[in-house]
């Protein structure tokens, strides 16, 4: 009885070994899905997030290089409306070729810069699509950030409704009044004001163009109303006028007034080709709307203008 004890004892033992055994394995053998699921699950977000900090890292430096190659051309265009002017009515061969030659420089500049603009897209583009299912306020940056560098590549189409649709969807979320929702506004009210001028100076229809800058001052009204309804400083608000203003003005200059006028400094250059209505409206995005009381739509265009 007791070597039948015995073996007993010694069959559960091992039976409990054996057990041990296989749960050990069982715990061994899940390890590596559980680092699969990580890596598909948090470690891929991280990984994408760290991902997606590196691209923008690298936009910014592009978009640096962008803003510098801007100004060279911007400084070109200062200089070929000079010698445009100079020559002007003279009969000077000289004259003629120096604003020949200032032209073809300025087009070349533009060209430059305006590659540069679509190179710092195309890696912003990158970087969206590494938060694309993160989301959040970061992706919604890098989404306004692409947008305008779209819009100064020439491509002033495509980057009005990228800008459409940021407004659209932060409407859709009941972040319509954001510090973002306001800057992308006054990104689209920009990109409407060069698209229009664009389209003048192209010889576009005049129902055309008229329709564009029309956006642009009810998008520049938008923000001056809200400023004030939110009790925005003055120079804010007297910025957002001004712009309006801007606007007026190259509805009701001549067209040789305007070509005699310098560009915006930020402006591309092109026809603005696919410019036409707004594709869709979305609720707190129809920029004749008065502003709500509180409404917080506005933000800082800078200088350049």
């Amino acid at each position: 009885m007791t070597q039948g004890m015995t073996q007993g004892t010694n069959q559960s033992m091992n039976q409990g070994r054996i057990a041990r055994s296989r749960a050990l394995w069982s715990v061994w053998a899940l390890a590596p899905v559980a680092l699969v699921a990580y890596h598909f699950g948090p470690g891929q977000a991280m990984y994408r997030e760290d991902r997606a900090v590196k691209l923008v890292a690298h936009a910014d430096e592009l978009q640096s290089e962008a803003l510098r190659l801007q100004t060279i051309a911007y400084d070109a265009h200062l200089a070929a409306i000079d010698a445009r002017l100079a020559a002007f009515g003279k009969d000077d061969a000289a004259l003629r070729k120096s604003a020949i030659d200032a032209g073809a420089r300025e087009d070349i500049a533009y060209a430059n810069a305006g590659a540069a603009w679509r190179v710092t897209a195309d890696a912003l583009t990158d970087a969206q699509q590494q938060v694309d299912e993160i989301g959040g306020p970061v992706r919604e940056e890098i989404r306004l950030a692409k947008a305008r560098a779209l819009v100064r590549t020439g491509d002033v189409a495509t980057g009005a409704n990228e800008l459409e649709d940021i407004l659209l969807d932060a409407a859709d979320r009941d972040e319509g009044a954001t510090p973002l929702a306001r800057a992308a506004r006054e990104e689209l009210a920009t990109a409407y004001y060069y698209g229009a001028r664009l389209m003048r100076l192209a010889g576009k229809p005049a129902d055309d163009w008229r329709e564009v800058s029309s956006r642009a001052r009810q998008n520049y009204r938008y923000l001056a109303e809200d400023a004030k309804a939110r009790g925005a400083s003055a120079s804010e608000i007297a910025n957002h006028e001004k712009n309006g203003e801007l606007v007026l003005d190259l509805e009701q200059s001549s067209l040789d007034e305007l070509y005699a006028k310098a560009r915006p400094k930020d402006s591309p250059t092109g026809k603005a080709n696919g410019l036409g209505p707004p594709r869709r409206q979305g609720r707190g995005n129809r920029p004749g709307d008065q502003p709500g009381k509180g409404a917080d739509m506005n933000g800082e265009i800078g200088n350049g203008w």
